[in-house]
């Protein structure tokens, strides 16, 4: 009896070190296509004077953040995303000091829509990632004064995260974003997204 259990005990062990690796291999497949969605957090930044019709400098509050994302593998480590993000905050003005006042302006609408590719390390189920993102910014201050308007404009990014596979179909993502969006007069507003969410994956 002590043998046989033994010997049980030896075929589970060999069977996970065996299935392990090809159970990590499945995961993101070549092939397979990835949808997600998520929240976090927009850490604003500064819109400098005469990059708007505002005259002063103001900075984007920080606020609760709302993205989606559809994905495609391309190889075992390239992959593709269209990723749409969106904000609802408030343009304040940039104070100063060690405790500033910073009365609100209006309020702040900004959200972005991105083509990205990723590079994929693979740890098993766990794959960390890093990226780079193309797309347009939408920047739409909520004023009363029809000569402020919103408007689109080109952003560039830079994306770090991980995604983890709990099932070759099901996973959870966290993405951290910094991105440069340029503005009139050769000036960039910079902001970084926190993002984690939960992906199915189709296909391979």
């Amino acid at each position: 009896m002590r043998i046989a259990k033994s010997s049980r005990n030896v075929a589970a062990a060999l069977s996970i070190s065996l299935l392990g690796p090809a159970l990590g291999l499945a995961q993101a497949a070549p092939g397979s296509i990835e949808v997600g969605v998520g929240g976090g957090r927009f850490f604003g930044g500064s819109l400098p004077q005469g990059s708007t019709n505002f005259q002063e400098e103001l900075r984007a509050d920080d606020d609760i953040l709302k993205g989606v994302w559809v994905g495609a593998q391309l190889t075992r480590e390239w992959s593709v995303e269209v990723a749409v993000r969106r904000t609802q905050t408030r343009l304040v003005f940039a104070g100063e000091g060690v405790f500033p006042t910073e009365p609100e302006v209006v309020g702040f609408d900004f959200a972005t829509i991105e083509a990205a590719s990723l590079y994929s390390f693979r740890l098993g189920n766990l794959l960390p990632y890093v990226g780079v993102g193309l797309g347009v910014a939408n920047l739409d201050p909520n004023a009363p004064n029809p000569a402020i308007r919103d408007s689109n404009r080109f952003a560039v990014s830079v994306a770090g995260g991980a995604r983890f596979y709990a099932a070759r179909w099901l996973g959870v993502r966290v993405d951290a974003r910094g991105r440069a969006t340029n503005l009139e007069g050769g000036h960039w507003f910079r902001n970084v997204d926190v993002l984690g969410g939960v992906f199915l994956s189709f296909g391979s």
